[in-house]
This record gives structure tokens, C-alpha cells and sequence, in this order.
């Protein structure tokens, strides 16, 4: 009688320790998925396991709402993505619910600051890099036209090399591309292709966040977020500076764009295949190709519709 009373005594004990194992282990898990990291999305993955995925054929766009035709002058332009890509999965994000949409992805962290913030300019840019890393596929502005297919973005040369494809905006021949910068080009975010979690688009996400968190701190209530604001803060700015630095953690050689003057093929920099200017950032006023070369990927209409209420 004593012997069985012992022996549940010690099934008891053992029962109780293996509870409170799992619960201590439960809440370790709990608390270090907390505080990992400052999003929702894993730790970046490396580009050699990116390599072995491919593009997520998604489209996406953001607007103030979902209306087939947001301009006048954009008129066919969704549609456009569409019908060039028909395999492809076509969303926006509009101005309606897009804090919901951050407030479902990524932590308090990311989602407060994005939340908090007023100007729709800030969220906008701000917006296409959290798409970009936690979703991938392509980001196109609304009033970016789709003239090739995104299959043929990649030269076959390329293809399974590539993680992350960019174009040139502008290209200053090895001359400040605005005062006082180290560059000679600008970086164009107006459209991007990207694989999920790439670790650029981590660094990009993390550099805005800290831009945006200051910028934010350092205005009055009411005052007016500035045209370089938006450019140094959210903008290509700060996205060629962050694209720049992480080319130089690929190759170990400081990156200023002069490596990219005048470049008329697509160039590879580690996993980051870079696009002439006319891929992403053709002007007809420019005369370097007629409409329809196959060469222009997208044309960007440049409306920039958000500068009258940002000053400078």
C-alpha cells in the first residue's frame, strides 16, 4: 500500500515537472519569435538559398483607391500589368487599407511608426519596401506601363544568378547626381522585381524606418514635410544609398554609380542585376530609342502628382 502511494507520489512530481517544462519552453519560444527581430518576417535569407527560389509572380501597386483608371492620364495602365502578364497575380493596396495591411505583416514597431506617420507620400514609399520584403514579386508605381513581359526582365544569361532587379533613374556621368552626394546615378524604386526577404530590401526597410523615426521626431505639429524630405527620408535617396552600400558588402569595393556611366547592357553586381537607364527609366524626349524597342521594359510617366504639397 505504502509502495503504491510512493510510486504515484512520484508519477504526481514527474507529471508536475514535465508541465512546467513545456510551459517554460512555450513562453521561451514565445518570447524570442517577440523579440528576434523587429518584423513578422524571418531573418533575411541569404542569396545563395534565394537563388534556388523563383520571382513570386505577383504584381503589386498602391493608390488612394481601387478604381480601374486613377488618372487621366494613367488610363489602362493596371489594366496593362494585367493583360501583359497574365499569369501573374494582380493586387493594390489602396489608401483605405494600407494601415491594415502593415498592422497585419509586421510588428508594433514597424506598424506604429507606419501608422503614426500623416504624409500618404512617406507611407507610399515606405509601403513598396515592406511589400517588397515580406511579399516579393514587382512593385510598380501607378503610373508606371508595362511594355515587356516581367519574363523578360532577366536575360537568360542572368537567370538563376538573380534575387533583386533595379534600374537607373537617372544617370549623371560620374557627377553628383544631386549636391553634395557620393553618387553619379540615382536608384529607381518607382519599379522594382525582388524574391521575399531579400536582405537589401531588409537593409532598406530598416534604414527608412530610422529615417522616418527621425524625420517624424524633428517636425512641428503642422509643419510641411519638404520635397527633400521625402527624397533623403523614403525616396530614391535614401534607397540608392542603402542599394549602393549593400554592393559594396557583395564585392568588398566601394560602389558610387561611375562603375555604371553610360551602361548599355544589364550588369550583375553579386546578386543584384542592375538595368540600363532605358530599361526602367526611358524618356522619349531623350531620343536614345523609339517607342516599341524592345530594350524598354517600362515607361514612367513621372507624374509626380504629391510635390505641390511638399515645398522645395
Amino acid at each position: 500500500m505504502v509502495s503504491t502511494l510512493v510510486h504515484k507520489k512520484y508519477a504526481y512530481t514527474l507529471l508536475a515537472g514535465v508541465a512546467i517544462i513545456v510551459l517554460l519552453a512555450g513562453n521561451y519560444a514565445y518570447n524570442n519569435r517577440l523579440g528576434s527581430s523587429s518584423l513578422h518576417a524571418p531573418p533575411p535569407t541569404s542569396p545563395t538559398v534565394l537563388k534556388k527560389q523563383p520571382f513570386p509572380p505577383k504584381i503589386w501597386q498602391s493608390w488612394k483607391d481601387d478604381s480601374e483608371d486613377p488618372t487621366d492620364r494613367t488610363v489602362g495602365f493596371p489594366h496593362q500589368w494585367r493583360v501583359v502578364n497574365p499569369d501573374w497575380r494582380y493586387e493594390r493596396i489602396t489608401d483605405a487599407n494600407n494601415d491594415a495591411y502593415v498592422r497585419d505583416h509586421f510588428d508594433g514597431l514597424i506598424s506604429d511608426l507606419f501608422t503614426s506617420s500623416e504624409d500618404p507620400i512617406l507611407k507610399a514609399d515606405f509601403l513598396r519596401y515592406l511589400v517588397l520584403l515580406r511579399e516579393g514579386g514587382v512593385w510598380a508605381d501607378i503610373d508606371v506601363y508595362p511594355h515587356q513581359p516581367v519574363s523578360k526582365w532577366v536575360p537568360k544569361q542572368y537567370q538563376g544568378s538573380v534575387n533583386l532587379v533595379i534600374g537607373i533613374e537617372n544617370d549623371h556621368h560620374k557627377k553628383p547626381i544631386w549636391p553634395g552626394s557620393p553618387y553619379s546615378v540615382q536608384l529607381c524604386q518607382y519599379t522594382v522585381l525582388a524574391k521575399p526577404n531579400h536582405p537589401a530590401i531588409k537593409k532598406v526597410v530598416k534604414q527608412v524606418a530610422k529615417n522616418l523615426k527621425k524625420l517624424l521626431a524633428s517636425k512641428e505639429p503642422g509643419e510641411a514635410v519638404s520635397f527633400e524630405d521625402v527624397m533623403a527620408t523614403t525616396g530614391p535617396f535614401a534607397f540608392t544609398k542603402v542599394i549602393m552600400d549593400y554592393f559594396k558588402e557583395m564585392t568588398g569595393v566601394e560602389h558610387t554609380g561611375d562603375e555604371l556611366d553610360k551602361l548599355g547592357e544589364p550588369r550583375l553586381i553579386g546578386d543584384v542585376l542592375v538595368l540600363p537607364k532605358d530599361s526602367f527609366g526611358w524618356l522619349p524626349q531623350e531620343n536614345t530609342h523609339e517607342k516599341g524597342d524592345a530594350t524598354i521594359l517600362v515607361e514612367h510617366l513621372f507624374i509626380g502628382s504629391w510635390r505641390a504639397g511638399h515645398p522645395g
